[in-house]
This record gives C-alpha cells, sequence and structure tokens, in this order.
C-alpha cells in the first residue's frame, strides 16, 4: 500500500469517528444521556452544535472525495450519517419559538401586558432587542464597560482553618451610586467552583454595564475525605480551575450560614463602599449555587435570624435549582461503564443527613419546602433534558410558589441539559439573559 492510501484510510477512519461521535452526541441531546459521562458531556453540548454546521458539512465533503478515489458507492454513508448529525443538532434551536412564547407570555401575565411602558427609557434603551440572535453566536468579542475588582474582603476567615472567602466586584462605570446589586452565587455541586470564569462572567460584566452591582462570591465547599480517590481528583480538578481545596469539609448548613448570614452582614456593613443599593438586591446562581439562591426563599423564616435585614430582596433568579434535596438520595446515576453508583455515601456528610435519619433538616435545606407568603419573585430557567437536576425539580418549585401566590416565572428549554446557558452567546445563553434583565427591571417598576 502507498503512503498516500494510507493517509487516505487514516482520513477515512478519522471521519467516521467524528462522525459516529456526532451521531452519539445527537442521542444524548435526544435523551439528556445514558450515564454520569454523558450528563456532564450534555453540558458541552450547546458550543457543540453551534460550530457542527461548519464542521460537519466540511467533513462530509471531505469524505466523499476520499471515497469516490475508489470505485463504488461508499460516498453516500458520510452523507447520510453528517445529515442525521446535523438533525441531531437542529433540535436544540426548535425548541427556540417555544421558550420565547413561554417567556413573553409568563411576563405579560405576571407583571402585565403593557409592563414595559413602566420600565424607564434610559434603562429600556439598554436592553437586548430580541432574545435570539443567530448571527450573535458567533460574535465573541463582546467587551463590557464595567470596572472589575477581583478577591474584595475577605467577608470571612474561618477560625482555626485559616478558610477565608473572597468575592470579585463588578460595578457600574459612570454614577456615584447607589446601585441595584445582584449578589451572584457559583456551581460545583458544593464541592467544587469558583467566582470569575467558573461563574458566567460575561453576564456579570454585561449586568454591570447595565448598571447594576454584581458581587461574584465563594463559600465554604464538602469534600469525600472518606474516599482519597474521589477527593484527590477533585483537589485536582479545582487546582486546575484556579481555586485550591480548602482546610475543612464543609456541610450545606454551614455554607447556607456563610451566604445567608456572613455575606449579608459584610455587604450591608460595606453598603457604602461598594455602591450598593440596600433596597433593591437580587441572588442568583446556577445548579448549586442555584439551590444556595433558593434558600433565601426562607430568609424571612427559616433563616431570619441569620439573613442581614437591611436588605431588601427583590427576586431570585435560580438557573437548574436542586429544589427538593431528598429527590437527590433517590437519584439513579451510572458510571462510564453502565455499573449504578449509591450516590448516598457522599452527600450524606455534605447534606448533614439522609431523609431517613435527618428529614427536618434537609427540609430546611430545600427551597421548595421553603417557600412562604414572604418568599420574593422568582425566575427559574431549566433544560427540560437536565439529568444532573432533573426538570422536575424546576416544577415542584413552581408549584410551591404558585400555591402561596408568589410572582414566578419557568422558562422551560427543550433539548437542552445542565448549563445550557454557560456559554454566553449560545441560544441558552442569549435567551436567558433577555429574561433576567426585564426581570430585575419589572420587578423594581412593575410591581
Amino acid at each position: 500500500m502507498t503512503l498516500k492510501g494510507l493517509l487516505r484510510i487514516l482520513l477515512l477512519f478519522c471521519g467516521y469517528v467524528l462522525l459516529i461521535g456526532g451521531i452519539y452526541s445527537g442521542l444524548v441531546i435526544v435523551t439528556g444521556g445514558f450515564t454520569l459521562i454523558d450528563t456532564l458531556l450534555m453540558c458541552a453540548l450547546p458550543i457543540f452544535v453551534i460550530y457542527a454546521f461548519f464542521l460537519y458539512p466540511v467533513i462530509m465533503i471531505a469524505m466523499v472525495r476520499l471515497h469516490r478515489m475508489r470505485k463504488g458507492k461508499l460516498w453516500i454513508l458520510p452523507i447520510i450519517l453528517g445529515v442525521l448529525v446535523l438533525s441531531f443538532c437542529i433540535l436544540p434551536f426548535t425548541g427556540i419559538p417555544q421558550t420565547i412564547k413561554e417567556g413573553d407570555t409568563q411576563f405579560a401575565a405576571t407583571f402585565g401586558a403593557n409592563y414595559m411602558d413602566n420600565i424607564p427609557v434610559a434603562l429600556k434603551s439598554k436592553f437586548q432587542a430580541a432574545p435570539f440572535n443567530f448571527w450573535k453566536m458567533y460574535n465573541n468579542n463582546d467587551a463590557f464597560n464595567c470596572n472589575v475588582t477581583k478577591n474584595c474582603g475577605p467577608y470571612l476567615t474561618v477560625p482555626g482553618y485559616n478558610d477565608s472567602f473572597y468575592f470579585d466586584y463588578y460595578c457600574p462605570p459612570s454614577g456615584v451610586g447607589p446601585f441595584p446589586t445582584i449578589i451572584n452565587i457559583h456551581g460545583g455541586a458544593w464541592v467544587l467552583g469558583n467566582k470569575g470564569m467558573e461563574n458566567r462572567l460575561m453576564a456579570s460584566r454585561y449586568l454591570a454595564q447595565q448598571g447594576y452591582v454584581v458581587l461574584d462570591i465563594q463559600y465554604g465547599l464538602g469534600s469525600f475525605p472518606e474516599d482519597s480517590f474521589v477527593n484527590d481528583l477533585l483537589g485536582t480538578v479545582q487546582s486546575l480551575l484556579g481555586r485550591e481545596m480548602l482546610n475543612k469539609s464543609y456541610t450545606l448548613s454551614e455554607i447556607a450560614v456563610q451566604v445567608l448570614g456572613n455575606f449579608t452582614d459584610y455587604i450591608a456593613a460595606h453598603a457604602l463602599e461598594y455602591k450598593i443599593n440596600t433596597s433593591c438586591v437580587y441572588v442568583t446562581g446556577n445548579s448549586a449555587g442555584a439551590h444556595l439562591t433558593g434558600l433565601f426563599l426562607g430568609y424571612n423564616t427559616t433563616y431570619k435570624n441569620i439573613f442581614n435585614h437591611a436588605l431588601q430582596l427583590k427576586g431570585l433568579i435560580l438557573f437548574y435549582c436542586p429544589s427538593n434535596l431528598t429527590d437527590l438520595f433517590e437519584m439513579a446515576v451510572t458510571d462510564p461503564l453502565g455499573k449504578m453508583v449509591n450516590i448516598r455515601s457522599y452527600i450524606t456528610k455534605i447534606f448533614g443527613g439522609t431523609p431517613e435519619d435527618n428529614a427536618t433538616l434537609l427540609n430546611m435545606l430545600s427551597p421548595a419546602l421553603l417557600v412562604n407568603k414572604w418568599s420574593p419573585p422568582c425566575l427559574i430557567l431549566h433544560g427540560e433534558k437536565d439529568k444532573l437536576v432533573p426538570y422536575v425539580e424546576a416544577l415542584q418549585l413552581k408549584t410551591q410558589l404558585d400555591a402561596n401566590s408568589i410572582q414566578n416565572i419557568l422558562l422551560s428549554f427543550p433539548f437542552q441539559g445542565h448549563a445550557f446557558d454557560y456559554s454566553f452567546n449560545s441560544p441558552g445563553g442569549q435567551i436567558s439573559l433577555y429574561y433576567f434583565e426585564r426581570f430585575l427591571a419589572a420587578t423594581q417598576y412593575c410591581i
């Protein structure tokens, strides 16, 4: 065999690997995934589908040309496979009209059909013009004008452990303030994550340019000291993400006190310094950060003696929020080899108990069970194919909000999974931000 023939076979092999990988990714889009690895893969698929429309036509054309160097009709196969991959990649886009219609309908029902008329022109003029712009997906050069100060604080240093927690500060570029303020809480399953690049940095810059102070915060993380392999792996990942593992393994109860108590005390005491409008405060978070955000639903009941009431909550924005912790104990997790993994042993320590031995504590840490007549308005955003935090969690939370007559909006994203908004200019990222900024304005001027 000649070198040219060997190269042809190698290129065809690589092409088929990419095509088969694309088909598998498409099946993950349709189903939400089969294993834990698939579920994590789903988080990257919003970026994959954006560029698949460029990549796979090139692969198809190249493979057809390589096949036609030999007699036969095998050249049809890459076309069939490529069209199948692209068909799967179109699916997330088919859900865009439904999400936009749902958003417009719910905003009109919640804030009034003419709610936009009540928003000041100066603020309204800075809104995104449309919920989704196809060409904007490929424009990743947005430079939002704001002032950023990193590693402010610490707002808390834990005695005896030397663990300190900081926050990044995003401030509007002009004006003396005070400004409406957003507390932004990162995700990471309560054992990973950090402020900054890992926590929707572009969204924080955008919102600061729009006239909001954004406080992107750290908090205590849990660990698994009883499983050295998993714990070492977490430490390695966390180090690569720019934040070392902490000296203490924190429980959700301790984290709740840090976020609802220590941090709200700190910003209330430093409101003038950070130009914070204490009468207009929002909290947002994604995944585990959304869970911690959801705890603010009980700011005037369960956490009444922790939360600093110098701050007035105007609303919560929750991205794929775990709303009932008891459900997590019932989740079936499959490893890459298809073996069922019992996650109870991993989450029991961090959660502070199981539903059987400490139901009261888990109820106190479950956002859906904290909803009451004083809870702030909520914007809930959730992918319908999310397997890490199933979509039913969003439905449970909305049911409780409706039962207590709390203004709320649930935006559902068909064929989207966990972290659907992580890519700023992806469909999920654009649509989320479009309704995010309108929710902020509507809860200030339309209630």
